[in-house]
């Protein structure tokens, strides 16, 4: 794939596990849970999520770049 579309992956990924995680902690909340548990635990598991698809998508788009055919590239030459 390329980094543009993976890019794009995450761009919109992202504010869908913002709201899921504001939509939890609003549950847990009216739940009767205290603060630790509505106000971090949503916070750190969609700090969690992204970071692992950011690593998992910089990982496939590093494999797709290692992949394409050899290119000239700007800055490589050495010179």
């Amino acid at each position: 794939m390329r980094p543009e579309t993976l890019l794009f992956v995450l761009l919109l990924t992202v504010p869908l596990v913002v709201g899921v995680a504001g939509v939890a902690a609003f549950l847990l909340m009216r739940a009767g849970f205290g603060f630790l548990i509505w106000g971090a635990v949503p916070f750190v598991a969609s700090l969690l999520a992204v970071a692992g698809l950011s690593f998992v998508l910089s990982r496939a788009a590093r494999a797709s770049r290692d992949q394409s055919p050899e290119e000239p590239r700007r800055g490589r030459d050495g010179v």
